[in-house]
């Protein structure tokens, strides 16, 4: 099949649309012709969480990638359901920009212009929502505040999501006062359920259940204070798991193992990587490996990184990038270089791509065109750019 021409369709999206039609072919691929709605949502799901983790980051270039992915899900499930002759994309496109109009009656209704902020917006969207249901006919029996939120949904955000349907039915604490004590009785609750036992493994009903009453109250607090508890989280996991990579890192630096390290000394490598305090010396070879092992850290946050023969120097690791597998290799003396694990020189010979620790500029990395990088997001991008630039070299076409 040839690829087809971006420039022979009205638009990016017509084009978005031919390939996945061609995906799904007889002559297209065996695996996207396998799959439907249902084998879809892990991946749905995973696309969905990676869109979240690019806009925590703020990173432009991968949050559009990352909505480029998920946007394909769409058509893609789209695709499934007009071989059926169920709906195409063009309907869904359509319910939903109804959908749009019919919620926003202060934007598009002219006698509806009493709506003037968001809080108003937020506070009269699930009578828009009523209105609009009852106008397309898809509601024929009174439903639950609750029926619209997702069993799908993680347990922290549809708390959130229950609570927010019952407090605008009128069902919520008058003021933050009152969850504030609620708070307090819930926790005193559970730490008598598990002060009063020796063996909590004899009663891990009656503690999940207190627990869950716990957490169901902090969730509402941070409702009260417009704070989103799922993103609290999210934002705290992100964090733990930074600092504890700072740590692996450091103790890394001399074949330390996290497990065998004292309390005391990971309690103090903690305190640094909340403080950004990071170790210095005098000594300039252990000044480079302390900056090659902060890009090994820092590179671990976007790439799945596996670590291969537990050697002092050099070290090498290996990762995955669409389909393919690709080697890091990491000198003491302050280089980087990526390589095909394939062929590991390439067609030509050479790496994929090199940096250099700058000898005039301390703790800037340089390529071989003379570009310069100082966090690893831009060497992140920069990786995935020479692969990218690579693959098109080795397949003679664009991807």
């Amino acid at each position: 099949m040839k690829a087809p021409d971006p420039k022979d369709y009205p638009n990016s999206m017509a084009f978005l649309q031919d390939i996945t039609s061609k995906l799904r072919s007889p002559e297209g691929c065996p695996w996207d012709r396998e799959q439907t709605h249902s084998t879809l949502v892990p991946y749905l799901i995973e696309e969905s969480q990676e869109v979240v983790e690019a806009i925590l980051k703020g990173n432009d270039e991968h949050t559009k990638e990352e909505l480029g992915d998920l946007l394909f899900q769409v058509v893609l499930h789209s695709q499934i359901a007009s071989e059926r002759g169920a709906f195409g994309l063009e309907e869904v496109a359509k319910d939903v920009a109804e959908k749009l109009v019919l919620r926003h009656p202060h934007v598009f209704d002219p006698e509806t212009k009493d709506i003037t902020s968001a809080d108003e917006v937020v506070a009269n969207w699930d009578l828009f929502k009523e209105k609009e249901k009852q106008l397309r006919q898809k509601t024929s029996k009174p439903k639950s505040i609750l029926s619209e939120v997702p069993e799908t949904f993680p347990s922290l955000l549809k708390a959130e999501k229950f609570q927010k349907k019952a407090a605008k039915a009128g069902f919520d604490w008058e003021d933050i006062k009152g969850v504030e004590e609620k708070l307090n009785e819930e926790l005193q609750e559970f730490l008598e359920e598990i002060r009063g036992i020796s063996d909590p493994s004899s009663n891990q009903i009656r503690i999940e259940e207190e627990l869950g009453d716990l957490l169901f109250t902090i969730v509402n607090l941070a409702r009260k204070l417009g704070v989103s508890a799922e993103s609290s989280l999210t934002r705290t996991n992100t964090k733990f798991k930074h600092r504890i990579e700072y740590i692996e890192a450091r103790l890394g630096e001399s074949d330390r193992k996290f497990s065998e390290t004292p309390l005391d000394e990971l309690d103090k490598l903690w305190n640094q990587a909340k403080t950004g305090i990071q170790k210095q010396t005098s000594n300039p070879l252990e000044e480079k490996q302390a900056n090659v092992s902060e890009l090994i850290r820092g590179l671990s946050s976007f790439l799945i990184l596996k670590q291969g023969a537990e050697t002092d120097w050099p070290k090498t690791y290996s990762f995955s990038y669409r389909s393919a597998e690709y080697s890091l290799v990491f000198s003491a003396f302050g280089s980087m270089t990526v390589l095909p694990s394939a062929d590991p020189w390439g067609r030509k010979a050479q790496p994929i791509f090199y940096l250099n620790l700058s000898e005039k500029n301390p703790g800037t990395w340089e390529d071989l065109s003379g570009n310069s990088y100082k966090n690893q997001e831009d060497i992140y991008e920069a990786i995935l750019g020479s692969i990218n630039d690579y693959t098109r070299a080795v397949s003679g076409k664009e991807e």
